[in-house]
């Protein structure tokens, strides 16, 4: 599913700005394939808490493969336009509403509490990996079969996915206190939305989302409209990230543990915003693929740790709606792509990076205050694992 996503990702924006020449209109992709996050992100984690999350996680693999072949399907015929893809989108984006509360729910309980941070880092190492995998082969792949292909080659994907779903074998039985459906289950847990620790890890994905991953869906855009590269060797500068994530996530896997999970967390949007200034200053092929490797070791600190802290500090009956408040602020970044849009569509790709840099460092500033003061609020958390 890792692969299918970013090979989607990456062949979706190289097709919609062939459609339409234009910046804002492939960052609106993005923003429609994070408007799920929002509507639906809280619905599917409180609905996790309450189901079977294997069978959970088989309907929505079925559901996405029966759309990437409606989508193959379309495209043969010459009728997958601009918009057609763009509903599709949303319904992926719907689909990976459910990763952190299914999916990574799964996998952790299956390792234990004690390795939750090894497991999310191993786990990690897999989603950059396919992250780098699959622009690169997206790239070729477009060149070679089209987006018509590309749906055909996501479809077949999925039915690898379900495969592998129908014989999962771990006990996926709703948490205790959670095995009756209560409407109540549909609020946020007022225990957590209260907690200082809780709302400063919003913060730092709010951050990501609006500043941080916003530029990740422009680079498509600088490697044609500023590198003037072919697909095959945009394909290739997008997955610079994804190599550069694979071993930042082995990396946390191996060196993290519960008490230094929230350093990971917060240092790794704060490096990545000072490498996008830092590129903003000499925008060239030469720099940008060392750079997109840090940047994907920095992005790999925040995304190992993200569902880890929510795991490590929510009762197992609040999980799920733990992650559907997270994925709340995860769908903020439809506003971040909708900005970047705009500030590469009317400054160019150099003046944009600067200015989302500098305005995502000064949160980050703000935030890490918000960590460090006051002494007494230190005090009442220490020993809590984002210390």
């Amino acid at each position: 599913s890792g692969a299918c996503r970013w090979l989607e990702f990456v062949a979706v924006a190289i097709f919609a700005f062939e459609l339409t020449r234009s910046p804002e209109l492939v960052a609106l992709i993005t923003v429609l394939r994070m408007l799920p996050y929002v509507a639906l992100g809280f619905l599917a984690g409180a609905v996790a808490d309450a189901v079977d999350r294997r069978a959970f996680m088989i309907f929505a693999v079925v559901v996405m493969g029966g759309v990437s072949a409606a989508m193959a399907v379309l495209a043969a015929l010459g009728s997958a336009g601009y918009w057609a893809v763009a509903a599709s989108t949303m319904v992926s984006g719907a689909f990976w509403t459910t990763d952190m509360p299914v999916r990574r729910r799964l996998l952790v309980d299956a390792a234990g509490t004690g390795q939750v941070a090894s497991a999310l880092g191993l786990d990690n190492s897999t989603t950059y990996a396919t992250r780098a995998v699959g622009p690169l082969l997206g790239g070729v792949a477009y060149g070679l079969v089209g987006i018509s292909g590309i749906y055909a080659v996501i479809a077949l994907s999925y039915v690898v996915c379900l495969v592998l779903a129908v014989r999962l074998s771990i006990a996926a039985t709703p948490a205790s206190g959670a095995a009756r459906f209560d409407w109540r289950r549909l609020l946020p847990p007022r225990e957590l939305i209260l907690e200082r620790r809780f709302l400063v890890i919003l913060g730092v994905t709010l951050v990501y989302n609006l500043w941080c991953f916003p530029f990740v869906t422009m680079i498509p855009v600088i490697a044609q409209r500023d590198f003037g590269l072919i697909p095959a060797l945009v394909g290739a500068l997008a997955a610079c990230d994804g190599i550069g994530g694979t071993l930042g996530a082995l990396l946390v896997g191996m060196v993290a543990s519960d008490r230094t999970l929230f350093r990971f967390y917060y240092l790794g949007p704060l490096i990545f915003l000072v490498l996008v200034l830092v590129l903003s200053q000499y925008l060239a092929v030469g720099l940008a693929i060392p750079v997109l490797v840090l940047l994907g070791i920095a992005q790999a600190a925040f995304s190992a740790t993200q569902y880890a802290l929510i795991y490590v500090m929510s009762p197992p009956e609040m999980r799920g709606r733990a992650t559907g408040v997270l994925s709340i602020f995860i769908g903020s970044s439809m506003l971040g792509h909708y900005h970047a849009g705009l500030l590469f569509e009317r400054l160019g790709s150099a003046k944009a990076m600067s200015v989302m840099a500098l305005e995502g460092v000064a949160v980050m500033l703000v935030l890490g205050a918000i960590w460090a003061w006051p002494r007494k609020a230190r005090a009442e958390d220490r020993g809590a694992p984002w210390t």
